[in-house]
């Protein structure tokens, strides 16, 4: 999520909070842990990108991201 993250960053999640376009969310896939920045929102589900594209592994690789899976969305960076 570099340049809006950097390696060794914290964040606070809100696990309440309804998730729009450009929100940054933390949500589980494969029993890892991902932080990604949410592109489209369709029927309770979320196609998300990371900002570094070039890099990132997201949606375009593993596809959409069910409401279940969401933890929350990031509403502070220390």
């Amino acid at each position: 999520m570099i340049p809006f993250l950097n390696p060794g960053d914290e964040v606070i999640v809100w696990k309440h909070s309804k998730l729009k376009i450009g929100d940054v969310t933390v949500f589980k896939k494969d029993n890892k842990v991902y932080i990604k920045r949410v592109k489209k929102n369709e029927n309770g589900k979320y196609f998300v990108l990371g900002d570094n594209e070039k890099e990132s592994i997201d949606s375009r690789k593993f596809g959409w991201i069910d409401k279940k899976d969401i933890i929350g969305k990031v509403i502070y960076k220390i």
